[in-house]
């Protein structure tokens, strides 16, 4: 005898916390990161504290993490590029497998130990036969440009630097020059460029760590290698949504300095680059509560976010978060800051079987450094601003233009 479904009521459209993650296989932890990155919808319980989550979202996730095909009715767009799915572009830039991060070959992790952000970004670019970052290799800051800055002073970093790009790109005419030798020029310039502005300094041939780590903290001497290993682990990602924009902009043909604009304005979303300021607030809420343990847990036991852990590139944890926080504890193993984010980080681990990102290792390094507000979001522009030129360039090699179609799923044509 065969037995008659369900007629499909709101009921099945949703799972509990518990049933999500049971569906999937991962802690509570890994499933609100799922969340928190927009990989599964979730929505309140109607009278309740509680939350629910859709059913079709967490199937679909399944189903791409075991590499199937999709069973459900309608593939949902939304799922198709997210996190492994259509579009896929062919890049020798950045490779993420194994949880592990590599850079045209080289160990990321490896890099951040030793190398400054200018020798990643050269490498990144492909340059095997020039150093683009020469002495001379400076943009000149025109009187307008100059006068600019005075007022854009008291701006945020970020926007002051979204509010300056377009004027650079007017002012520096080798722009145009889309040679090898051209364009891995006018990158140097524009990265040099970037770091002044976010620093609110004039730009110059000093290392980029040196330049970040006076501007954002208070003299810590040891500040400067914890912010260049920062930058390296945060220098590309492969094809994140930033990136994604950036090669967008880059196939119409746009120059480099409205390519790295619109890879800034994807980043400062707060699903993207700025989730560090979610880190940010919460650490800040974590200094004032005595018992620590308990209010990380009681966020568990709410169901509520707890920014910075797990990521679905790396289930067994962020190898970029591992470094920078092992760098953290050679140099400031003892500071209270720091000791409070491991205290956390135990938390998650134990309770919530989740490992820390780096989101929340730069959240971390920003508490221990006693870095300005905002200053997580700094490190992760300027750091991934090399990644943006990198697939700016690799983009313009092409000679494409990225135009993917659209599933209509529309009304009918009548």
């Amino acid at each position: 005898m065969v037995r008659e479904r369900p007629v499909a009521g709101t009921e099945s459209l949703y799972l509990s916390a518990k049933e999500a993650a049971a569906e999937l296989g991962v802690s509570l932890a890994t499933l609100y990161a799922y969340v928190s990155r927009d990989m599964i919808r979730s929505e309140p319980v109607p009278d309740s504290r509680a939350r629910r989550y859709r059913a079709e979202d967490v199937r679909a996730l399944k189903q791409r993490r075991a590499g199937a095909p999709a069973t459900v009715q309608a593939p949902d767009p939304r799922a198709a590029i997210s996190f492994g799915g259509a579009p896929v572009l062919d890049s020798a830039i950045t490779l993420i497998a194994d949880g592990k991060l590599h850079y045209r070959g080289s160990d990321a992790t490896l890099l951040a130990r030793n190398s400054s952000l200018e020798q990643v970004a050269a490498l990144i670019w492909g340059c095997r036969d020039v150093q683009p970052f020469t002495r001379d290799a400076v943009p000149v800051m025109t009187p307008a440009l100059k006068e600019l800055a005075r007022e854009l002073a008291q701006m945020p970093r970020i926007e002051r630097c979204l509010t300056m790009l377009p004027i650079a790109g007017l002012d520096d005419p080798a722009v145009y020059n889309m040679t090898d030798r051209g364009l891995a020029a006018t990158g140097a310039r524009l990265l040099r460029f970037v770091v002044g502005v976010i620093s609110g300094v004039p730009p110059s041939a000093e290392p980029a760590h040196d330049v970040l780590a006076r501007a954002l903290t208070m003299g810590d001497r040891r500040a400067a290698g914890l912010i260049r290993a920062a930058l390296v682990l945060c220098a590309d990602h492969e094809l994140n949504a930033s990136a994604f924009t950036v090669r967008c902009v880059a196939g119409t043909g746009a120059t480099l300095y409205a390519a790295v604009q619109a890879g800034i304005c994807a980043a400062q979303g707060p699903r993207h680059g700025a989730f560090t300021n979610r880190v940010e607030s919460f650490l800040t809420d974590m200094a004032h509560r005595q018992d620590l343990e308990d209010a990380v847990l009681q966020r568990l036991r709410n169901g509520d976010l707890v920014p910075g852990f797990g990521h679905p590139l790396y289930p067994d944890g962020d190898p970029r978060a591992a470094a920078l926080l092992k760098l953290m504890a050679e140099t400031h193993g003892d500071d209270p800051a720091f000791l409070r984010s491991q205290r956390i980080i135990d938390v998650m681990t134990d309770a919530g079987g989740v490992k820390p990102n780096i989101d929340f290792a730069i959240g971390a390094m920003g508490a221990t450094l006693r870095m300005l507000p905002g200053g997580g979001l700094s490190v992760f522009v300027l750091g991934r601003t090399a990644g943006w030129i990198g697939h700016a360039i690799e983009q313009y090699r092409s000679g494409q233009m990225i135009r993917p179609r659209a599933r209509y799923i529309g009304e009918a044509p009548r």
